[in-house]
């Protein structure tokens, strides 16, 4: 079984979108508010203790004015198994 809640990809996405909320000033209940979700929901992602599908994904790129395409390129830098 693949513990891919802690791989290093998901870290990465983990801090990136992290940086981006904080980046952008919002709380995590503004960016609860804003997709949807929980800040429940928002803390269990941030501290990693879930994953986000590519629904959520998108869904927070929105909310943070991100690009998704720049966060997978981001995310693309990192050394493959």
């Amino acid at each position: 079984m693949r513990s891919t809640l802690y791989s290093p990809i998901n870290q990465k996405l983990r801090q990136l979108m992290n940086e981006a909320r904080r980046k952008a000033g919002m709380t995590q209940a503004e960016l609860a508010k804003a997709t949807g979700r929980t800040q429940a929901y928002i803390s269990k992602f941030e501290h990693g203790h879930l994953r986000l599908d590519v629904e959520d994904f998108l869904s927070f790129c929105s909310a943070l004015k991100l690009e998704p395409k720049s966060i997978i390129s981001e995310l693309n830098t990192l050394p493959s198994k």
